[in-house]
């Protein structure tokens, strides 16, 4: 079967699945706060040495796209607002600098809706740049499976308010191991 084929039969599919339950779907848009948290290790001769562990405050973006009750797609922008600052010591090395990132998610949500609360989970990729200042470099980009979870409160039926957890990924490069996860509060609108 060629691209052609699968990306017709994926467009009848969304087609028969947005028109049995129109009243589910829709366009949102959303605001929030998240606090990411970031671990970034040393690996090497069995030896795992925390160089960071800290948290910075993101404001996240997000637009999605609900095909029914039952499933969606959903792209996030975490933008860090605050830098974070870091003193650490490798052995008598003092390491210090600012550490801050940005993140780019698309998800698959599947989703399940109970009286005023929708019940979700993220499944997809993430695309993150953060910049550490080390002795082992500065920037990286990495693209990452990443996935989380959450409620939404439906406060109307077109607005309402999220809170979730999401993990952005883990890299696993030959010296550095870096860990984002992220715990989220907002509020969506549908149109």
């Amino acid at each position: 079967m060629s691209i052609k084929t699968y990306l017709l039969s994926a467009a009848a599919a969304v087609a028969v699945t947005t028109s049995v339950s129109a009243g589910d779907s829709g366009l949102y848009l959303g605001l929030g706060y998240a606090n990411t948290n970031i671990d970034l290790a040393v690996d090497g001769l069995d030896i795992k040495k925390d160089l960071l562990d800290l948290s910075t405050d993101s404001i996240v973006f997000l637009a999605g796209y609900d095909m029914n009750e039952y499933f969606g797609v959903e792209g996030r922008y975490y933008l860090n607002s605050s830098k974070a600052g870091y003193e650490y010591y490798l052995g008598n090395t003092p390491l210090s600098g600012e550490y801050q990132a940005e993140s780019f998610a698309l998800y698959a949500k599947p989703q399940y809706k109970l009286a005023m609360l929708n019940f979700y989970a993220l499944l997809g990729v993430t695309a993150n740049d953060y910049t550490a200042n080390t002795l082992l470099g500065g920037n990286n980009d990495d693209t990452l499976f990443s996935w989380g979870a959450g409620v939404k409160f439906n406060i109307t039926n077109s607005l309402g308010a999220f809170v979730d957890y999401t993990n952005l990924g883990e890299s696993d490069n030959i010296l550095t191991n870096t860990d984002l996860e992220s715990w989220n509060i907002g509020f969506s609108y549908k149109f």
